[in-house]
């Protein structure tokens, strides 16, 4: 039996639910036959009503059902980042992930001379984007040494946190520059923006 209280336990459901979907939208393919999860996704009650344990590496993980009306009191109290509609976003995006990769299995292997040339071009294509893709993560890449150079040289703690700041909302910016799909940026981390941590030895 756990030996959480009420709110704990529905705080750690939001919380796997959290991951879940982030989860299931970079791996789609280890829950096309979940029907459970699949139901789950359809719409923002079904999410709720969600009563599962599953794992996630060896993690073992537990989601119970939950109100509507709960899951978004508790995340009207989070920011932008980690609110109900950031949560319905990637419920949509873990559908859509799913079912797009349901509907490559099925589609029938076309071995035309044609269907073969198509299929190169469209293979063409995607490698162009992820090249574009690559590009604009060096550069995010580049501009986070910067960031961190800089932010590591600030002894003030005040503008330490602000160049932090600064730094997350420059990365998300560029990383937005992406072509579709790769430019939205909600997907990439369900945590929320870095806080500084105080230095208890300096302050003793």
């Amino acid at each position: 039996m756990s030996t959480l209280s009420k709110r704990e336990l529905i705080d750690q459901s939001i919380e796997n639910i959290f991951r879940l979907l982030i989860e299931v939208g970079s791996s789609p393919g280890n829950y096309v036959d979940a029907e459970e999860i699949l139901n789950a996704l359809k719409n923002q009650g079904s999410l709720c009503s969600l009563n599962i344990e599953f794992t996630i590496g060896y993690e073992q993980l537990t989601i119970r059902p939950i109100s509507l009306n709960t899951l978004k009191q508790r995340l009207a109290e989070n920011g932008l980042d980690r609110d109900f509609h950031h949560l319905d976003k990637l419920r949509m995006h873990a559908l859509s992930a799913i079912k797009s990769f349901a509907e490559e299995i099925a589609a029938p292997k076309k071995r035309t001379r044609s269907a073969l040339e198509d299929q190169v071009g469209e293979l063409r294509c995607s490698i162009a984007t992820l090249h574009a893709v690559n590009m604009v993560l060096v550069q995010a890449l580049e501009i986070c040494r910067r960031d961190l150079i800089t932010i590591s040289d600030t002894p003030s703690t005040g503008l330490r946190q602000k160049r932090i700041k600064d730094a997350i909302n420059r990365t998300i910016k560029i990383l937005g520059l992406n072509p579709a799909p790769f430019d939205d940026v909600t997907v990439l981390s369900m945590k929320k923006h870095l806080e500084l941590v105080s230095n208890e030895k300096a302050n003793r």
